[in-house]
């Protein structure tokens, strides 16, 4: 009988993780380019539904919600190795929020309101900008520009500096933001572990 209700509860676990990936999987096509210099990097909302699980079942449980909607988003798109590199860095984008959020929610314990919500987000924002910028610097672009045979107008460092630094940092605030407001408002009225 433990083993039947075990089963049970680790099924709908699963299918209510599908839904926020599928619910992410969608927020990934609405999306918007804010930095000029890098209009392929655009900003979306797909993490929130991540995040929202991240809460609900705890951090591994938002990394199999960012890896389904990864996997979802590659398959349906064309499953080519130009999708596969934006994917990835997606997927690590996620990862990083996942992880900066959990981590900074436990590191700021000692304080709350306003104040814990401020000093998370800013470690969401400032992970994301040292790993993604870093990511884009060592690897993204310049393996995008050599798969494609092309050139930047610009130096590398330029379109980390002015391209990658910025936008991720505004992504951090933006999604860490929304997330809390999200987090505050409905977040209460589900059962959370």
């Amino acid at each position: 009988m433990e083993n039947s209700n075990h089963k049970q509860v680790l099924t709908t676990r699963l299918v209510e993780m599908s839904i926020l990936a599928g619910c992410s999987y969608v927020l990934m096509f609405l999306s918007v380019p804010i930095i000029p210099i890098v209009p392929y990097m655009k900003l979306d909302l797909s993490d929130m539904p991540i995040l929202i699980g991240t809460v609900i079942f705890g951090p591994v449980g938002g990394m199999t919600i960012a890896g389904l909607k990864a996997l979802l988003y590659w398959v349906t798109t064309g499953a080519s190795i130009f999708g596969f590199i934006g994917v990835g860095s997606s997927l690590i984008s996620s990862l990083v929020l996942i992880w900066s959020y959990y981590l900074g929610e436990r590191a700021f314990s000692f304080t709350s309101g306003l104040k814990k919500t401020t000093l998370v987000i800013l470690t969401m924002a400032i992970s994301l900008m040292i790993v993604m910028s870093t990511i884009n610097w060592l690897g993204v672009i310049p393996l995008y520009m050599n798969l494609m045979n092309m050139k930047l107008g610009f130096p590398l460092s330029t379109v980390i500096l002015f391209g990658a630094v910025p936008f991720n940092l505004i992504k951090g605030v933006v999604v860490g933001g929304v997330f809390y407001a999200i987090k505050g408002s409905f977040l209460p009225r589900l059962k959370l572990r």
